[in-house]
């Protein structure tokens, strides 16, 4: 995996200020339990060095022993399980906001992205990064982020208490305390690779799942399954490999800072225990540091390397995030690159006022093309030189769409023809707002005395006015009025009952066992091509549309059906301004005009100053 761009650090960043405020009250309360635990460790100190000092001078043990010092015991051991217990609570809720956020601005992306969606993945992948990755930010933002501040303020606390015993321990405490963020920065670099394979090993696994069990019924009839069976089990067993390297690194990581935190430990330990023997090579028949002292810092020591152990546990939770949002980022900034693929020196914007738009308008498109970056090719100035920010950029543009000038009147139902690859679905995807696209389109309706630049109107309210049908209708695994009701959700059983009687698809549900509450499977099995069609046509029915855009609804239909959903659509169509996306306008003789678009140029070379 490579380095960390500037861009995927700085998301990684605003993730964590979004909810800086209840990290940094996690990390107040890890510091007030740190100053108890010293005051903890010095009273255990007193009280131990007191009952020795009675025993050898063969007096009461509780003789001289202040009943403050247990008091003091006692509300230390109270307070800091719930200060432990308050910063778990306040870093667990930081990171469920902040995963619950993500997975609403995914959601919020992918539904504007539209059919781009599918450049990112199949729906399994997508869905394992929603899910898997959204959830391996976790550990970063709920240990990490806050352990980063705990390991600097904690070994201070400490290593000031231990100085005002021994500047000498403290020395040999600083000393030993680079070693463990050394070896967990050298083996959490490795761990960060074998995350993000580990992350696409799984988003492969779950697309190819998703994929067969969606093939089944096929795979079933052309006695195939043990071909689905052998792909599965190659890729479970890739990702079960990767799992375990990442398992194996983790464990050997956790084994060695314990290790260098122990063997610390013990030279503080040789040193002080010489030290009350008197045996110091250096400082012989002297005791450096008390009985008190000693065990002051013996009992201070091991929490000094806590915080440098944990952050080294807690590197792997790192290595898992970065490994994540170098998958999450591309899906997040998707909007934006969607408009950064296309020639810049025409960017589409969108104003955040509303447009009241009427019941029914026309579209005039001048010059209207659409040209997609297909190579950036950057050039320095000197050859021997680093790109710098002035330096020109080149990139050779696939064009989708030739320029078009037509106009289409108010209530219009046009075909839109053309060799595939012309660009007819890419104007569909651009009049919804998936596409950037060159010249202008203008909504208008003269009688309302209504036009307005398309991109002038926010994509939101404008997809509200537009209906899409494709060949493939988008169904949900739910129950016929579920699906509908994605379409209107406030739509009554009487106004479904009624759009099912205009597509001719009542009298087959009435007579299910179940009506309309019938369950349908994946992508809206249990239902034939036509009726599926049929239920998609219901659905821009409850919606009331100004703008029906039909891609190609009927192209894997079969000769009977197709014709009845074109009288279909002839029907219900009175009225709306419909651009119909087909290769046989000639079954299409109620259409009031027929648009040819020519193939476009297959590539251009555009140059420009490099921009961010």
């Amino acid at each position: 995996m490579a380095t960390l761009s500037t861009a995927e650090k700085d998301f990684l960043k605003k993730l964590v200020n979004t909810v800086r405020r209840p990290l940094t009250m996690a990390w107040l309360l890890t510091v007030i339990s740190s100053l108890l635990f010293v005051w903890q460790a010095w009273l255990l100190a007193s009280l131990f060095s007191h009952w020795l000092s009675n025993y050898f001078n063969q007096v009461p043990l509780s003789s001289g022993v202040s009943g403050s010092w247990f008091v003091g015991l006692i509300i230390c051991f109270a307070l800091r399980p719930l200060l432990n217990t308050g910063r778990e609570l306040l870093s667990t809720q930081a990171s469920l906001q902040v995963r619950s956020d993500l997975r609403s601005s995914l959601l919020i992306t992918m539904a504007k992205l539209g059919p781009n969606l599918r450049h990112f993945g199949s729906d399994g992948s997508l869905s394992s990064q929603i899910i898997d990755q959204t959830d391996a930010l976790d550990g970063f933002i709920s240990r990490f982020s806050v352990q980063k501040q705990v390991t600097v303020s904690t070994p201070l606390i400490l290593l000031v208490a231990v100085a005002w015993q021994s500047k000498f321990a403290a020395a040999l405490l600083l000393m030993t305390a680079p070693l463990v963020p050394i070896f967990m920065i050298l083996i959490g670099h490795l761990t960060a690779r074998k995350s993000a394979a580990q992350f696409g090993a799984l988003s492969q696994l779950s697309g190819r799942f998703l994929d067969w069990i969606r093939g089944m019924p096929t795979l079933k009839r052309l006695q195939a399954t043990p071909i689905a069976e052998h792909d599965l089990a190659v890729s479970s067993e890739d990702y079960r490999r990767r799992t375990m390297d990442v398992l194996k690194i983790a464990f050997l990581n956790g084994a060695v800072l314990e290790l260098l935190a122990a063997l610390s430990i013990a030279l503080v330990a040789v040193y002080l225990g010489f030290g009350l023997m008197g045996i110091l090579p250096w400082d012989k028949g002297d005791v450096p540091v008390p009985y008190f002292g000693a065990l002051f810092i013996l009992l201070l020591a091991p929490e000094f390397y806590v915080p440098l152990r944990q952050l080294g546990a807690d590197y792997h939770a790192k290595a898992e995030a970065e490994g994540a949002v170098q998958s999450l980022l591309p899906i997040i900034n998707a909007a934006e690159s969607a408009n950064a693929v296309v020639i810049p020196q025409q960017p589409n914007t969108h104003p955040t006022s509303t447009t009241t738009l009427p019941q029914s308008f026309g579209l005039q498109l001048s010059k209207v093309s659409i040209q997609t970056a297909v190579v950036d090719i950057q050039a320095p100035q000197e050859d021997s030189a680093p790109l710098a920010d002035n330096d020109c950029t080149a990139a050779v543009y696939r064009s989708r769409l030739a320029p078009l000038t037509v106009e289409i009147e108010p209530g219009a139902r046009v075909a839109l023809v053309g060799e595939s690859g012309s660009g007819k679905s890419s104007l569909l995807q651009a009049l919804m707002g998936f596409v950037s696209y060159q010249g202008n389109i203008t909504l208008y309706n003269a009688a309302e005395n209504f036009s307005q630049n398309l991109q002038h109107i926010p994509p939101e309210q404008l997809r509200q006015k537009l209906g899409y049908l494709a060949q493939q209708v988008a169904l949900m695994p739910l129950s016929i009025a579920q699906n509908l009701r994605l379409a209107n959700p406030d739509a009554s059983d009487a106004q479904l009952i009624e759009v099912l009687k205009q597509v001719e698809l009542w009298s087959l549900i009435e007579r299910l066992p179940q009506g309309m509450d019938t369950l349908l499977g994946e992508r809206g099995q249990g239902l034939s091509g036509g009726q599926q069609q049929r239920l998609g046509i219901a659905q821009l029915l409850l919606r009331n549309d100004s703008l029906w855009l039909l891609d190609e609804p009927t192209e894997h239909l079969d000769p009977d059906t197709a014709q009845r959903i074109h009288q279909l659509l002839q029907q219900v169509s009175l009225g709306k301004t419909v651009i119909w996306v087909t290769h046989a306008k000639e079954q299409l003789p109620w259409l009031d005009k027929v648009i040819a678009i020519s193939a476009p140029v297959t590539a251009s070379v555009a140059q420009g100053a490099d921009h961010e």
